[in-house]
């Protein structure tokens, strides 16, 4: 009896926690046929006039997000543009992020077909006036036509005989460089972009989003069913060869354009079946009228306006609906896109706990991308990911965030993407409910997830974190995204001395105060300067330049310094302005700073609603190199914006992809080099495939370092292959990688 009595308790314990295993539970979605207002697509508006909110809300009711804004500005053929000019283009673009809309832009000097534009040295000068502008708000920009030349800016017509392809090559150039990669600029057919490159062959997969200038050339069609050629968009002897360039070349690059007389071609069949093929993802709704009208009364101009640019539909999903504190939460969706292109600009695949009674909110940043969910394509996506063992017990829905990749639009609903299903949008958080639940409790079994990928807390409805004390200790940043992550930003060993090399970057503030925290890649040092520069008018031409920045720094703070900038002529020069709250990590944080500012103190030095920002730290050993970040110091810096409080609009800033594998040269020829940020124990296989997915080539782990790996394009048996693109493969225990690299004989 004695022993029966024993043993029943633990049989007991046994089966009630055998209740509650992790389950997977599958939800199917519905198709909306609803038209959406969504980011960088659709019909767009074409004005001269200012951008003004109430002009932004009438669109609104038109389903409406892009505006194209022309500057014809012929006053400045011949000279400069004016600061009361430069001012108005400011506001139009502020105007733009206050609505939550976005602009196409175009300058040109004529509406005249015969009409003065100007000489190339004037163009260039106005380029490198419009460049600060551009580098400060290109978050809402959604591309840029390329304008400047000829009437209306469409590079036909020329009365300072620019319209050849060096000239038209050197505006191109000249404009790209103004923008930062992240934006493209547009210009009037594949014809001017083949020879500009002097390539005949359209952007491939392997050089998609790669930052080249050819990369970021697109496409805009101004007569598009005019006639046969679109009114010379197509050559007259190969206008399918045109449309089949345009067909690659544009799932990687926007389209964009109107049509402009009505024809025996701009029939609702020929829309659809053109828009379908050459990706068009944005539509002048202004222009032209008749032919607008002409496909609504036949019925497809609905149709035309739900899937120009992506239009994604949720089909269902697999999730886990319990999960244990220190488990793992399994994810799989299938996403069909029904729009006539993929997006052309970087967006986050971001996954949402969010506990029901609203308290609680944990974020999962993938590594998703969703320009690559292409036209007519159905994409599964897969993600395990750990449950963090401080979250806190309770039913949680599950939403799936697609958000704008710019921090100073992330949390606003109007740059989210609204899935095409029913009842799934939030419109005031920007989420689509995935209409699923979990439970989160310490009574579930399973094991517990070893990775490194997780659904980390969260502010609701916010960007700002709690407040932040400065004591050393950092859990409480944990929601604050890092800064300094996109390429050219900041890399590990860039630096001769660890104790100099800066690492990873945040920026935050609340109502009263900036914070500001940085690491080193190895510990910080007494014997050291530690910088924070500032550059407080958001004029690069005044303040110190420090080893030639891209910042005119007016504020800076060394060590637990602040100091106002004093001088005239970029000489040293500095007037001291006190301490401030500053400390550097615990004994297992030792190589990280935190820092707070009073924004009140800011605002007494000078600073306006933005400062951009630049981190060094210096030696004083002239046979060391010191470090700054961004790395391309030279041509950027980072921003930061009160009125939004938060990081924003500089190709450095990015959310994080934490695990990347890098592979050089791509395309290659004998053999290809790559290496991973992810260490070995973490890893459960190496692989690549061909585009048929057939294996090609595995690595055992044990063959595996966090070093350098070479392939020589062989396959298992020692075979040599053939030309084409290959895809690596990296599974870890958490989640998978992949690279995509050309082979070429």
């Amino acid at each position: 009896m004695t022993n029966k009595l024993k043993i029943l308790p633990f049989l007991f314990i046994l089966l009630s926690f055998e209740v509650f295993p992790q389950n997977l539970v599958t939800v199917n979605y519905d198709e909306s046929d609803e038209i959406i207002s969504n980011p960088e697509r659709g019909f767009s508006t074409q004005i001269n006039s200012p951008v003004s909110g109430s002009l932004i809300n009438s669109l609104k009711q038109e389903n409406i997000t892009l505006i194209q804004k022309l500057y014809v500005i012929p006053q400045f053929n011949n000279s400069e543009l004016s600061t009361d000019f430069l001012n108005n283009f400011k506001s139009d673009l502020a105007a733009a992020r206050e609505g939550g809309v976005k602009l196409i832009i175009r300058f040109s000097y004529t509406e005249e077909q015969n009409g003065e534009d100007a000489p190339l040295n004037i163009i260039l000068k106005h380029i490198e006036q419009i460049k600060p502008i551009l580098q400060n708000n290109y978050d809402v920009i959604t591309y840029m036509e390329a304008g400047f030349i000829g009437a209306w800016g469409e590079w036909y017509y020329s009365s300072h005989n620019l319209n050849n392809t060096n000239d038209r090559r050197t505006v191109l150039f000249a404009l790209l460089d103004a923008l930062p990669k992240q934006r493209c600029v547009v210009i009037r057919t594949p014809d001017y972009k083949r020879k500009i490159f002097n390539d005949n062959n359209p952007t491939s997969l392997a050089e998609a989003f790669n930052g080249s200038k050819k990369s970021r050339t697109g496409a805009h069609n101004d007569c598009f069913l005019a006639n046969a050629t679109d009114f010379g968009t197509y050559l007259q002897n190969q206008i399918e060869e045109d449309k089949n360039y345009l067909n690659q070349d544009n799932m990687f690059v926007p389209q964009g354009g109107e049509t402009c007389n009505p024809s025996e071609y701009s029939t609702c069949e020929n829309a659809l079946e053109d828009l379908k093929r050459l990706h068009w993802s944005v539509l002048n709704k202004d222009y032209n009228e008749t032919v607008l009208n002409g496909w609504k009364s036949n019925g497809c101009y609905d149709d035309i306006q739900k899937k120009l640019g992506y239009r994604f539909v949720l089909l269902n999903g697999e999730f886990s609906d319990k999960v244990k504190p220190n488990g793992k939460m399994d994810i799989e969706l299938k996403i069909v896109n029904k729009g006539f292109a993929s997006p052309y600009n970087k967006r986050n695949v971001e996954f949402i706990l969010r506990k029901t009674d609203k308290t609680k909110q944990y974020r999962l940043i993938t590594t998703e991308d969703a320009r690559y969910w292409f036209s007519g394509d159905t994409v599964n996506i897969k993600i395990t990911a750990g449950i963090l063992i401080t979250v806190e017990e309770g039913e949680y829905e599950l939403l799936l965030h697609l958000a704008d990749s710019e921090i100073a639009l992330h949390d606003r609903s109007e740059y989210s993407i609204q899935l095409a299903n029913e009842n799934l949008w939030e419109e005031k958080t920007g989420f689509n409910s995935l209409n699923h639940m979990v439970s989160i409790s310490n009574t579930v079994t399973g094991n517990n997830y070893t990775g490194d990928l997780f659904f980390k807390p969260d502010t609701i409805n916010s960007t700002i974190p709690a407040s932040i004390i400065i004591d050393g200790n950092f859990e409480d940043w944990q929601s604050v995204l890092q800064i300094d992550i996109e390429e050219n930003s900041e890399v590990t060993g860039d630096a001769l001395n660890p104790s100099t090399d800066i690492v990873d970057a945040w920026i935050t503030d609340d109502e009263k105060k900036l914070y500001i925290s940085y690491s080193l890649d190895s510990t910080f040092s007494e014997q050291y300067f530690y910088h924070v520069f500032f550059d407080t008018d958001s004029d690069t031409s005044t303040g110190f330049h420090s080893e030639g920045s891209f910042a005119g720094i007016d504020l800076m703070i060394e060590n637990d310094q602040m100091w106002k900038y004093n001088g005239t002529n970029g000489e040293w020069s500095w007037e001291n302005y006190g301490t401030f709250n500053a400390a550097i990590g615990s004994d297992s944080n030792n190589n990280r700073i935190e820092i707070s500012i009073s924004k009140d103190i800011l605002k007494s030095l000078g600073t306006n609603d933005k400062i951009s920002i630049l981190f060094n730290v210096n030696d004083n050993d002239e046979t060391i190199e010191d470090d700054y970040s961004p790395n391309n110091y030279k041509e950027t810096n980072f921003i930061y914006s009160y009125l939004v409080t938060s990081v924003e609009k500089n190709q450095n800033i990015k959310i994080a992809n934490k695990y990347k594998i890098a592979a050089y040269p791509n395309p290659f020829n004998n053999s290809v080099t790559f290496n991973f940020n992810v260490k070995t124990k973490n890893i459960k296989s190496l692989n690549i495939y061909n585009v048929l997915g057939q294996l090609v080539k595995s690595y055992k782990t044990f063959d595996l370092n966090s070093e350098n790996m070479i392939w020589n394009g062989t396959d298992n048996n020692g075979i040599t292959q053939s030309s084409g693109i290959y895809i690596i493969q990296l599974q870890t225990v958490s989640n998978l990688i992949t690279k995509k690299i050309v082979l070429l004989k």
